[in-house]
């Protein structure tokens, strides 16, 4: 009867600790179906039942909206073409929507999910240059603000909403693609990191993204020395690192991960606790191959682990953007749509109330003659 009892309790708690979602990551990735462009995925975060949710040909940077039921992207129309132009669609892929029609790219929600920031270029009068611009966009309207007139890559939101980060465009040859921050109104424009240092080898920084809770950034660092093979200009790698910036203290700390893993995009992962990176492994001091397998990526902060999620993919695995199973809506037939955070609280309260009961019984049973 005690073994009875006690194994009912052990099922029953079993079943009460997994009863949650995983975690998502959305991607881009080559498009297995057509061999066409670019395609836009999402999988669990350990890399399990990958999705493809929409094909769209040469498509870039997809970000979640903050509560998980929309995506924004940019992508170009033609596999040449400079131009991009940004979309909206439903979280599975559904309801795909052109937002604007001039070159904009490198979309981002605003943590309300009521606007987007993104950049734009437009051609000079002239015609032998081009302007970059910080816009936003109102989704319910449709009006597009200009509020920075600066070379722009990646731009994104602090979590509060009030401040926007981004890093600057890099000029071939030349050091200078710092990471900026400026109020989310477009005043108060300036560098958060240190100036870069000029000379060789070339240093860029690229792709801040800061902490679910504002504390902190983590961004790129790229270091390269420019050299002429059989008269093309190349870009020869000497490192490529990752940091973690502490916006309180203003001390940055490298991540343990090696020097020829060459980033092509990452973000924060299970809070504050871990990052998912993408990167392709590179012979540093030599030219590179125009295609290279890239690697999908997860590295504990704490344990400096590195645990590869997918790997050995022909230019896969782009621009990885990690949702927490908090935000993912579930919205049962008949029933009003819950948070997955709210059921797991719920749920964890019962699993601690059951395990109090549990020692209690044990404690019963252990007094009961068999």
């Amino acid at each position: 009867m005690r073994f009875l009892i006690t194994s009912c309790c052990l099922i029953i708690l079993l079943l009460l600790s997994q009863a949650h979602t995983d975690a998502k990551i959305l991607f881009v990735s080559d498009d297995s179906l057509t061999g066409e462009g670019k395609s836009i995925y999402v999988m669990d975060d350990d890399g399990s039942n990958v999705t493809l949710l929409s094909h769209q040909p040469w498509a870039g940077i997809p970000r979640w909206s903050p509560d998980g039921k929309q995506i924004v992207f940019d992508r170009r129309f033609e596999q040449n073409s400079n131009e991009s132009h940004i979309f909206i669609m439903n979280a599975d892929g559904t309801d795909i929507r052109q937002l604007t029609t001039a070159n904009d790219g490198n979309p981002s929600f605003s943590p309300d999910g009521k606007s987007i920031v993104f950049r734009r270029f437009e051609v000079t009068p002239a015609g032998n240059d081009f302007e970059s611009y910080i816009c936003l966009m109102h989704l319910e309207s449709g009006s597009v603000k200009k509020i920075a007139n600066v070379k722009v890559s990646a731009p994104s939101f602090s979590p509060d909403g009030k401040h926007i980060v981004f890093s600057g465009i890099p000029s071939f040859g030349k050091s200078g693609a710092n990471i900026w921050i400026m109020g989310a109104n477009g005043r108060n424009l300036r560098e958060l990191l240190p100036p870069l240092p000029q000379g060789l080898p070339i240093i860029d920084r690229s792709k801040p993204r800061i902490s679910p809770d504002g504390k902190q950034l983590l961004y790129g660092q790229s270091e390269v020395i420019p050299d002429q093979v059989d008269g093309v200009g190349h870009l020869i790698p000497q490192a490529y690192r990752y940091f973690i910036y502490d916006l309180i203290t203003g001390q940055s700390q490298e991540l343990k991960i090696p020097k020829n893993y060459k980033y092509a995009g990452f973000d924060w992962m299970d809070g504050n606790r871990s990052i998912v990176f993408t990167a392709f492994q590179v012979e540093l001091n030599e030219v590179q191959p125009r295609i290279q397998k890239k690697t999908l990526y997860k590295y504990d902060i704490l344990t400096r682990e590195i645990t590869i999620l997918k790997e050995d993919m022909v230019d896969s695995f782009l621009f990885p953007d990690w949702i927490s199973d908090d935000v993912l809506p579930v919205s049962p037939i008949g029933k009003q749509p819950i948070q997955w955070g709210k059921l797991k609280a719920f749920l964890n309260s019962r699993i601690e109330a059951f395990k109090v009961f549990s020692r209690g019984l044990s404690v019963f049973l252990s007094k009961v003659p068999l």
